[in-house]
């Protein structure tokens, strides 16, 4: 399985006071990235709870693309649209993050190829 870390993966994710709503940005532009590739987009830490996703692409990814958002194991959202240029605002079940947490996007449905921002919205409540 092919596997993508992008840019943004050693970013500092800001964990303020208990009880604020923060988004964080991760963004990686792709090319021919596989049908089951991994894209590690970034690391969360302890005591966040990720209330919602975020996904916009510039121009999209290419016809019948869809991705899964992962935390760890856990697919959050499972084929968000990204073969044309748009963004989506996904409100999940609320998920408070135990461990260290690797926000991850999986290519479905065929090659991929351009640049895409998943952005998780959350609340740092501590650990």
């Amino acid at each position: 399985m092919a596997k993508v870390i992008a840019q943004t993966m050693r970013d500092t994710v800001y964990a303020g006071a208990a009880g604020n709503l923060s988004i964080a940005f991760g963004k990686v532009n792709v090319k021919a990235a596989v049908i089951g590739t991994e894209i590690d987009t970034l690391e969360l830490p302890i005591g966040l709870e990720v209330v919602g996703v975020r996904v916009a692409t510039e121009s999209g990814l290419g016809a019948g693309v869809k991705l899964d958002i992962k935390l760890n194991n856990n697919v959050i959202v499972s084929a968000v649209n990204v073969a044309a240029k748009g963004s989506v605002v996904i409100p999940i079940q609320p998920l408070y993050l135990f461990e260290k947490t690797v926000l991850t996007a999986v290519v479905k449905g065929t090659i991929a190829t351009g640049s895409v921002s998943i952005m998780p919205e959350y609340v740092s409540v501590g650990f």
